[in-house]
């Protein structure tokens, strides 16, 4: 496992599949394929995997999102709208776009890429180091050191997960 949050720079960063930097977020493993750093803050990406019921507070980030969901079904509001998305589907998601998230399948594991690439950072600042994969194994969410992550990392919290509280076990800030 690469547990460097700054790989060597050089032309190619290559990470194998159950591979990259494991950080525990608010109940989910968020495993860090590439870091901003490598690309000079061009990019980021991310592999998340959490459970049904995870949540995101409405919030906004000061980088263009993008989704690609590997497996399983999240249920996104973007800017007042709601979509679901599967297997295969992708979101997009301005830079200062109010937007959230809700897991509704038993597992969900997407990619999120970020640009510029700092997002990872606000992941490392607001989680813990996961030393065991197994969500099972995820520690309690902290949220004041979330919060205290998004402040310094520019994501602004502006509601609750805008879902019903039925399909929410478990908000991230």
């Amino acid at each position: 496992m690469s547990s460097s949050a700054v790989p060597a720079l050089g032309p190619a960063h290559t990470v194998a599949c159950s591979e990259g930097e494991a950080i525990w977020f608010n109940g989910a493993l968020v495993t860090v394929k590439v870091p901003g750093a490598w690309s000079g803050d061009a990019f980021s990406l991310v592999e998340v995997l959490s459970s049904r019921g995870r949540a995101t507070g409405l919030h906004t980030d000061p980088s263009h999102e993008t989704f690609y969901l590997l497996e399983g079904e999240l249920l996104f509001h973007v800017d007042g709208e709601e979509q679901q998305l599967r297997a295969g589907d992708t979101v997009s998601v301005r830079e200062g776009v109010p937007h959230a998230f809700v897991v509704v399948s038993g597992l969900a594991r997407f990619l999120v890429l970020n640009t510029p690439g700092t997002h990872d950072r606000f992941f490392r600042a607001g989680g813990e180091p996961a030393l065991d994969r197994d969500l099972a194994a995820a520690p309690v969410p902290d949220h004041d050191r979330t919060m205290a992550a998004a402040r310094e990392h520019g994501v602004v919290f502006i509601g609750p997960p805008p879902f019903p509280a039925a399909a929410v076990m478990q908000v991230s800030g």
